[in-house]
């Protein structure tokens, strides 16, 4: 899969090392629902997926992505420590 990481991702002091590890290293990734395609002139419409996990440095982190299952890529969005709402997310069965 293609991933493509738009300046927003970096707002919150994020680096592509700390992205990257917890992509490949997420705990939880779901499905969010549909969203607008992150480019308006395209009118498919791409899945919200939201990735929990840990950076190389152990901080939770969050991340938000559009996933375009057609052409195999997702565009990630959003990267910040985790918001306490989400916690649930990372304890164990």
């Amino acid at each position: 899969m293609d991933i493509k990481i738009v300046g927003s991702a970096y707002k919150h002091g994020f680096t592509d090392e700390s992205i990257y590890f917890c992509l490949f290293n997420s705990r939880v990734d779901e499905m969010a629902g549909a969203t607008t395609s992150p480019k308006p002139q395209q009118t498919e419409s791409w899945q919200r997926r939201l990735i929990v996990g840990f950076d190389h440095r152990g901080i939770a982190m969050e991340i938000v992505g559009l996933e375009d299952i057609e052409r195999n890529c997702i565009v990630i969005i959003h990267a910040d420590k985790l918001q306490k709402k989400h916690y649930h997310l990372l304890q164990e069965d």
